[in-house]
């Protein structure tokens, strides 16, 4: 592509457009609007000529849909002999960024730029990037003793969103996090796993990789069983695979001997976690009771490789804290990380399965994986919530029957995915006799604990509501500086004990306390 790019400041536009008179000038959304694919260009656009395109929307706006943007750039480029391109100076390390390889530095023109030639060519002369080692692992155990000294961090925990299509991510947080979280390691063994099914993400996770690369010192690291391709699906990033055992890491004793476990850190650590779970967890001290015991037990026996999941299935009427309990049990043990949940009442009757693990190659879809597949891969949470479990299919009872007996399962692709280590919470609205009539004995077998809760005490109610109430007294007075007394109110929030769902429940108390909160802010402005 031998087009030039004219790179100018805005005040020496009219400059530019002066020195080419004969051509007419037009943002690329114009082109865009008329021509809304390449192929439309291709056939319609033969009378495009003498014309300086403007690519700076293309930059300003964050419009990245770089596949398409960059076959359309050259397609344009090819409807004529006089078709060039012009860019605001300001904005071409993020163009070259995403296009590096559409203009060669003889074909850009800086003359119309606020700086000297010589410092244009400093600031934008193309640096290729240096490749890395890629740190892979084979021990589960090896990569826990950098968590515990919290120097590694999954890609996933860096992105702000991925909507299916386009990563989302702010580059300047990124570095600014890494830095002062002093991450040593970048964990890419979900973006590797996905790249299986979606290798139209390639692309996007190279740029990635390459601009944290240029800014930081991190390094890379990925789990043994999804490394295998990755130098052939990034070349130009990774130069080879390094055992992470040879690495210096923080904590050098945990790898010598990985398979050792403090016996009174684990059991410390496992205690603080239950007994923090069962304080946010209102009512239903039976269950706490038993869910204490089996954490710790599951703790310890899948350090022993003798328990790979944690299964739980609570049942009940909607509103109680079924859902509520495996939020809490996340947002304990892995507070950075969002709750992984499937929602069964959100699948039609049809192919459930396949939306939950993907369809076999061939058929429509089968590209994109299932709802389980890419939320474990975008999520470092070991938690899976499963919600309305009621309303799954015998398919997808079998499926987790296998799991839940394995440990682990494989996708319509043949990949298999290891779910050892987390804890799976499946919540219904079934009655006693449905559960019995419904799920298969073999799946019965495999839940380590099946309960049922029930309506809250009067004093378990109470308590919900001042825990709550008080709370949401202290973030207003947190942000707005204005102290409700809660007193003012007592009478009200009493009476809310008549409510058995606590998401009913709950509203209420917001009304209540936003309700004396404006009323404590209007005396407050009519003293003034």
């Amino acid at each position: 592509m031998s087009k030039k790019l004219y790179l100018y400041h805005p005040e020496r536009l009219h400059e530019l457009q002066g020195s080419l008179q004969e051509y007419s000038f037009c943002s690329i959304s114009s082109f865009i609007y008329h021509y809304e694919s390449v192929e439309k260009l291709m056939a319609e656009g033969d009378d495009i000529d003498n014309i300086v395109v403007d690519l700076s929307s293309l930059i300003k706006d964050g419009n990245f849909f770089r596949v398409f943007t960059e076959r359309y750039i050259m397609a344009l480029a090819d409807q004529g002999e006089e078709v060039h391109f012009c860019l605001m100076q300001d904005l071409f390390d993020a163009f070259n960024n995403h296009y590096p390889y559409l203009f060669d530095n003889e074909d850009i023109d800086k003359k119309f730029c606020k700086f000297e030639d010589s410092q244009i060519e400093d600031k934008y002369h193309f640096k290729p990037f240096q490749q890395v080692p890629l740190y892979i692992y084979d021990a589960q155990e090896i990569v826990n003793s950098i968590i515990h000294d919290k120097h590694i961090t999954s890609l996933a925990c860096l992105i702000d969103d991925w909507e299916g299509v386009i990563l989302k991510y702010n580059l300047s947080d990124i570095i600014m996090r890494l830095m002062k979280s002093e991450i040593e390691y970048i964990d890419i063994s979900s973006a590797l796993r996905t790249m299986k099914l979606r290798s139209d993400l390639v692309f996007q996770f190279e740029i990635l990789f390459q601009k944290i690369g240029e800014s930081t010192s991190v390094k890379y690291c990925a789990d043994s069983s999804t490394s295998e391709n990755a130098i052939v699906l990034f070349p130009f990033v990774f130069s080879e695979l390094c055992e992470m055992s040879m690495i210096d890491v923080a904590n050098q004793d945990a790898l010598d001997e990985p398979t050792k476990v403090d016996i009174n850190t684990l059991m410390q650590q496992v205690q603080q976690q239950g007994d923090k779970i069962c304080s946010l967890l209102k009512g239903h001290s039976d269950f706490k009771t038993d869910f204490r015991e089996s954490l710790l037990k599951f703790s310890f026996f899948n350090v022993m490789k003798e328990q790979s999941i944690f299964s739980i299935l609570i049942c009940g009427e909607s509103g109680i804290g079924k859902t509520e309990f495996a939020k809490i049990v996340s947002k304990i043990i892995y507070p950075e990380e969002s709750l992984i949940k499937i929602n069964f009442g959100n699948y039609s009757t049809e192919g459930v399965l396949n939306s939950l693990i993907g369809s076999p190659l061939g058929y429509v879809g089968s590209e994109e994986g299932g709802e389980l597949i890419n939320k474990i891969a975008l999520s470092r949470s070991k938690v899976i919530l499963i919600d309305e479990f009621e309303k799954a299919t015998m398919g997808v009872y079998n499926f987790f029957y296998e799991l839940l007996e394995d440990g682990k399962f494989t996708d319509r692709h043949g990949i298999e995915h290891d779910l050892n280590g987390y804890i799976i919470v499946f919540t219904s609205n079934m009655t006693q006799k449905q559960y019995q009539r419904q799920i298969p004995d073999s799946l019965k077998s495999r839940f380590d604990m099946v309960y049922c809760f029930i309506e809250l005490t009067q004093e378990e109610k109470q308590s919900y509501i001042i825990d709550t109430a008080n709370k949401l007294i202290d973030k207003l007075n947190i942000h707005f500086g204005v102290i409700v007394d809660i007193k003012t109110i007592e009478k009200e929030l009493n009476e809310l004990t008549k409510y058995k769902n606590l998401r009913d429940m709950k509203k209420e108390i917001e009304g209540l306390v936003f309700s004396a909160f404006i009323k404590r802010l209007d005396e407050q402005s009519n003293k003034q």
